[in-house]
């Protein structure tokens, strides 16, 4: 029987050992139904294979299971092809239609066995074949002895789980001579903690480092791996420490930024360190300081363009010289500079990347970073002097640290999804997916009075906007190929506001639904958040970034945007004709609740809930008399039912804080239950990779 085997661009798909294969991701194991959409898709491109006919032949046309797995399918194949080009779309949808490959399939070639006859005729040569492979017997067990016990195998990628507890292990740091392994370990209901394992004893338990109250984090080895420095941050202030492993004494080094990820490097003799902190105006900016002197650290100064950037991550050249920069361009857009200490000069090595997670020097030429387009993290080899990368797909490298002297890398494997879920009021624990599966869906926004669903999912490999309509059927609105967030409905259901890309931060864009017609609303801020509409549909609000602080804006959908209030809004409602609820505070935190009164002459936001009262400034809605909002509590979060006349509340859903996504819509049915985004509790595990392409 002839072998289904066939080439797709840069990977071999093998149909009956279920294979896709490829030089960048060696071999990946597909499931079976996986393989046989993929094999419908090849077999009709270019044409557009409906759903209805891929659901008839691999399912046996059950609809029930088949409308799921289907959609589960596409999203694992384009996940898959993804690892070999990251860069390109394999699987195109297309509304109301099915989808189409959009690669050429390229069938193999497989020589048919020749007759008996031939076969015969060459018998001879077969026998002088086997005396000559006789003879050459002795030297081939030679050297396959020789191979085989002295270290001359070739080099292949291999990936090793090195720590697989309860809970998450973040940010893996090993020793200068490799024996050891610092990391920071989130449990359920404990505080994170710094921990070290010896990885020469691996039956042995990770050995707890500090035990503060505060949050320890990415923790970097001093040169002889006597001591280690890392972020010790509370809620107001955040310290760089260094911590004498012999005496377990911590002395502080310096002020960082507050309120982010801490960026954090050491030069390979331990003689710098280069860190996020705060600079003028409140600016977060890259710092070095000496570690040798102790003078004052100095701030990396910007030039041109990269000044109108927020300075995000670092990483030192191993001999001080040099930096990486990863400065945030838009929303959830970050670029990546290399920065001379001696000459401040700067080059732009990356562009339009999301999310920069992680990056490490491997020589003085070559670095490594990790990035995530649209919820999947994904790694890069950087040419220094060219600006070229190269992918390294490994689904999940989030924070990569080199092995020193090896050509390996550690990171933890961060790969989870958001889900919508329908909770069930009365029932503190109880919830029950209301969108589901492999692919991440997240900001419900429900159309008053007819049911529609609008909501964001990566299922085409980019956060869009999606349909889901009463009757259930579902379809994608946009294809900007870019990463949307927190669609909202007007109150005729006839547009809808969604955050999208734009040149300066993101920007809001509204979509009239029945033509499919997105415009962006011109604005001068550069940074805007979760949208909502005034009662009439005629203008969006929003919370802004204005002159580097937060802001309330209105948008009118004809004319110039305008600021209603100067304080630190982060969402808003409007309630009433010309009244407007907004909330402040940090996401992490129970924040408070204002009114503003936009029929006074020189409106002044009132105070209605204090922390005390209310909860987290982003989740949160107003259903006639009733408030609910999202709180925080000691280790969880809850869902509180605020009754406006009465001022009672009442705890309807108890969630454990991992499980919430804290920018989240609540979006209240009229059956009493809630829609909200849910997020998968991942198990993040550390691993070590070894690649070729790492030497």
């Amino acid at each position: 029987m002839e072998r289904r085997v066939f080439r797709l661009g840069e990977a071999l798909i093998d149909m009956d050992s279920r294979t896709l294969s490829s030089v960048r991701t060696g071999h990946c194991l597909l499931q079976p139904k996986y393989m046989e959409v993929l094999h419908q898709l090849a077999e009709h491109q270019p044409q557009v294979v409906s759903r209805d006919f891929l659901i008839e032949q691999v399912w046996d046309g059950n609809v029930f299971v088949g409308a799921k797995a289907l959609t589960n399918a596409i999203w694992h194949l384009r996940r898959a092809l993804a690892q070999v080009d990251p860069d390109r779309e394999w699987i195109e949808t297309l509304r109301k239609g099915g989808y189409r490959l959009t690669v050429c399939p390229e069938p193999l070639e497989h020589k048919p066995l020749k007759p008996l006859e031939t076969r015969r005729r060459l018998s001879w040569l077969m026998r002088a074949s086997l005396a000559l492979a006789l003879g050459l017997g002795t030297t081939l067990t030679y050297l396959l002895w020789h191979f085989a016990t002295t270290d001359h195998h070739p080099l292949t990628r291999q990936l090793t789980t090195l720590i697989r507890t309860p809970g998450r292990e973040l940010f893996p740091a090993p020793s200068p001579d490799g024996r050891y392994l610092v990391f920071y370990w989130e449990r359920y209901k404990q505080a994170g903690e710094l921990y070290l394992k010896d990885l020469t004893q691996p039956d042995l338990p990770p050995r707890k480092l500090t035990d503060s109250p505060d949050q320890d984090g990415r923790a970097y080895w001093g040169p002889r791996g006597r001591t280690l420095v890392y972020a010790r941050s509370g809620r107001d202030y955040c310290h760089l420490m260094q911590h004498r492993l012999a005496t377990n004494t911590v002395t502080k080094l310096a002020d960082c930024a507050v309120g982010t990820a801490v960026g954090l490097d050491l030069s390979a003799d331990g003689r710098l360190m280069a860190y996020l902190g705060m600079g003028e105006g409140g600016r977060h900016q890259i710092f070095v300081l000496n570690l040798e002197d102790r003078s004052a650290p100095r701030a990396v100064p910007c030039a041109g363009r990269a000044c109108e950037l927020v300075d995000r991550d670092v990483a030192i050249a191993d001999d001080g010289s040099k930096l990486l920069i990863s400065r945030r361009e838009a929303y959830s857009k970050e670029v990546i500079f290399l920065h001379h200490l001696d000459s401040g000069e700067e080059r732009q090595l990356t562009f339009a990347f999301e999310d920069v997670r992680g990056m490490e020097w491997l020589d003085d030429n070559r670095a490594l970073f990790a990035s995530q387009r649209s919820g999947i993290r994904s790694g890069y080899l950087l040419d220094i002097d060219s600006g070229e990368r190269q992918s390294l797909p490994i689904a999940g490298l989030s924070y990569p640290r080199k092995v020193p002297g090896q050509p390996q890398v550690v990171f933890h494997s961060w790969d989870h999804a958001n889900y919508i879920s329908v909770l069930a009021r009365g029932e503190l624990n109880h919830n029950e997916p209301y969108l589901r599966s492999d692919a991440s869906h997240q900001d419900p926004a429900l159309e008053p009075g007819s049911g529609r669903l609008a909501y964001v999912s990566n299922e085409s490999g980019y956060y869009e906007v999606w349909l889901q309509d009463a009757d259930g059927e579902r379809r994608q609105l946009t294809r900007m190929e870019s990463q949307l967030r927190h669609p909202a409905w007007s109150n005729d259901g006839h547009l809808l506001a969604f955050l999208g890309p734009g040149e300066q931060g993101n920007q809001l864009y509204v979509m009239t639904l029945e033509s499919g017609r997105i415009r962006a609303l011109p604005s001068p801020y550069r940074d805007h958040f979760k949208p909502s509409w005034s009662l009439d549909d005629q203008a969006v609000i929003a919370s802004v970034l204005a002159d580097g602080q937060r802001a309330l804006a209105w948008f009118p959908l004809e004319g110039s945007p305008s600021l209603l209030t100067t304080r630190p809004g982060r969402y808003a409602q409007m309630v009433a004709k010309g009244r407007i609820w907004f909330s402040e505070g940090n996401s992490r935190y129970n924040g408070r609740l204002y009114e503003l009164d936009m029929t006074k002459p020189e409106p002044s936001p009132q105070l209605l809930l204090g922390p005390s009262q209310f909860g987290l400034p982003y989740t949160w809605a107003r259903r006639d008399k009733t408030l609910f909002f999202m709180r925080r509590g000691g280790d969880y979060l809850e869902l509180h039912q605020y009754d406006l006349v009465t001022g009672r509340s009442e705890a309807l859903i108890r969630q454990s804080q991992r499980a919430v996504e804290r920018s989240a819509s609540v979006v209240p049915l009229a059956d009493g239950r809630i829609l909200m985004t849910q997020t998968q509790q991942a198990e993040v595990d550390i691993l070590r990779l070894q690649d070729p392409m790492l030497r």
